[in-house]
């Protein structure tokens, strides 16, 4: 069995102390799921500890087939949305902060009251009226580790699912199932529509993702749920400006720097 304590500590110094990358190769492959979620659970307590933050919600993670494409996993997995990595649109951001820059169009939801694994099992259909307001989003994915496409899930977990900051837009408390379940998204940088998707890109819409959610973790009220890219992801880079529109849920922007 490889030394989870050890895994933990080589995330803390690339995240924390910015030695990236982490030196977890040794790892590549080997740590299995439920170890995963104990380091990233030693990872975030750390992180709040020494940055002051506060864990606000959830992102669940690869809830499409083209972003498991792209890391070769097999299905969705979870982390921490962090109130010091959390910002209101428009953002701006610096380049530099990061290994690398992936922006996600997502839509987030905002619980008004709890749900959790108690009342499994969940659906699309009964989680709806957990929800209180409805937010558009940008999730700025990233990772500490050396090549994250080869890493295998167990790794991306543990470096809190790669969520690196979530940018929100406006809370929406006049919606339906129907509207959100059917809303468009577009992707654009500098003004150029980059690309386009929908609601039901992600598992079952994104009612689907948080119930999938729901069955495996205790979801308080007042915390968001992030649901997964709706369009193709985008690399970022200086200078530009990046742009989702929602639609009827408004839009987000971030502006690298």
């Amino acid at each position: 069995m490889m030394d989870m304590d050890k895994l933990a500590e080589c995330i803390l110094a690339a995240r924390l102390d910015g030695k990236m990358p982490a030196e977890t190769e040794d790892w590549f492959g080997s740590a299995d799921i439920d170890d995963a979620y104990s380091v990233q659970k030693t990872v975030l307590g750390e992180m709040e500890r020494r940055r002051g933050g506060k864990i606000i919600g959830r992102k669940v993670g690869c809830t499409n087939q083209s972003a498991r494409d792209l890391l070769g996993l097999g299905g969705p997995f979870h982390g921490a949305l962090l109130s010091d990595t959390a910002m209101a649109s428009p953002a701006r951001i610096a380049r530099s902060d990061y290994p690398f820059i992936v922006l996600e169009p997502e839509f987030a939801l905002r619980l008004g009251k709890p749900i959790g694994p108690e009342g499994a099992p969940h659906t699309a259909e009964n989680v709806a009226s957990a929800v209180d307001a409805v937010l558009p989003a940008l999730e700025i994915v990233s990772s500490c580790h050396k090549d994250w496409t080869r890493t295998g899930p167990a790794l991306v977990i543990a470096d809190n699912g790669s969520s690196y900051g979530w940018v929100h837009g406006e809370a929406i408390t006049d919606w339906n199932v129907d509207t959100l379940m059917n809303a468009e998204v577009s992707l654009h940088v500098d003004g150029d529509q980059v690309a386009t998707g929908n609601a039901g890109n992600v598992d079952g819409g994104p009612l689907g993702v948080l119930a999938w959610l729901a069955n495996r973790v205790s979801l308080p009220a007042g915390v968001f749920v992030s649901t997964g890219t709706t369009t193709s992801v985008h690399f970022g880079d200086k200078g530009e400006r990046v742009n989702a529109k929602f639609g009827n849920f408004g839009e987000v922007s971030v502006e690298i720097v």
